[in-house]
């Protein structure tokens, strides 16, 4: 399929290889549902799901991006680096994202681990005999507590059990500065995701130029924690760099039911893709 400037774009997604409900095939049917005309598939430090994926978009005339969602540590903060294009089998990346599924898997058990000491009434072993359902979105503690009744849904893990006074805490991952050029060792373009995914009085020029003085070649501009004053303000600081502009729903299925695939909305047009289209795979 040629890319028009009218093409719809959704370059940040989830599959049930990380934390969203989809299956590769699923995902891809929503794609041409939705009249996505490129998409990427970006999984939380995870690469299972690429191969399937670029299989069936190209079946369906779709043009793929593959994509990783790195996590990372920046200034004492989680942060994450979407990561483009790059070359799978390189063994520096390939430690990267293993390291970080080991922490991610670490933060499950010491989740548990947190509130049994609190008082709540877990069997550690029944935890950890749990075979935890990917369908279901999410992660493992989480799956775990609201099948015992222990919490509701991701939005009562974060704000009641975890909340900021009591939390436990992301790991520290790797700084910005290795995934960056873990990334770029790879062959690939690192994007910031999302950098307003949460409350943040720092200006926007501020903000963004610590990510381009590290390596950062682009940013996540169109995203459904972003408003619209951010969007804006983003675009325009962007354009005037000119660096990369990408789109993304941030898409988990039915994890997170108030995010569509690709919502906000953005076309070729409004995007500024770059080095980007070198890696497009159509």
């Amino acid at each position: 399929m040629a890319l028009s400037r009218e093409s719809r774009v959704d370059l940040h997604i989830h599959s049930n290889a990380s934390d969203g409900t989809h299956s590769p095939k699923e995902l891809v049917q929503e794609a041409v549902e939705n009249n996505i005309g490129l998409m990427a598939l970006t999984d939380h430090d995870e690469i299972e799901n690429i191969e399937e994926v670029k299989s069936l978009t190209k079946e369906k005339g779709i043009a793929f991006l593959p994509g990783i969602e790195i996590s990372s540590t920046f200034q004492d903060k989680l942060y994450h680096i979407l990561a483009y294009g790059t070359d799978n089998g390189n063994k520096e990346l390939m430690k990267l994202i293993d390291h970080n599924k080991h922490m991610l898997n670490k933060r499950n058990d010491d989740s548990i681990k947190y509130l049994i000491e609190k008082g709540y009434e877990i069997d550690l072993s029944e935890y950890e005999k749990y075979e935890y359902d990917k369908r279901k979105g999410g992660w493992k503690s989480l799956s775990f507590l609201i099948e015992k009744g222990i919490c509701r849904d991701v939005g009562d893990y974060f704000n009641r059990l975890f909340y900021k006074q009591k939390t436990i805490l992301f790991p520290e991952f790797s700084s910005t500065e290795i995934v960056v050029r873990t990334i770029k060792n790879a062959g690939g373009i690192p994007i910031l995701a999302h950098p307003y995914y949460e409350k943040d009085n720092t200006s926007i020029p501020e903000k963004l130029s610590r990510f381009i003085d590290i390596g950062i070649e682009g940013v996540e501009c169109f995203h459904p924690n972003h408003s619209y004053d951010i969007i804006n303000k983003c675009l325009e600081w962007c354009k005037a760099k000119g660096i990369i502009i990408t789109a993304g729903s941030d898409f988990h299925g039915g994890f997170i039911e108030t995010r569509r695939m690709g919502i906000p909305e953005a076309k070729i047009k409004d995007i500024n893709l770059g080095d980007l289209e070198s890696k497009i795979i159509y």
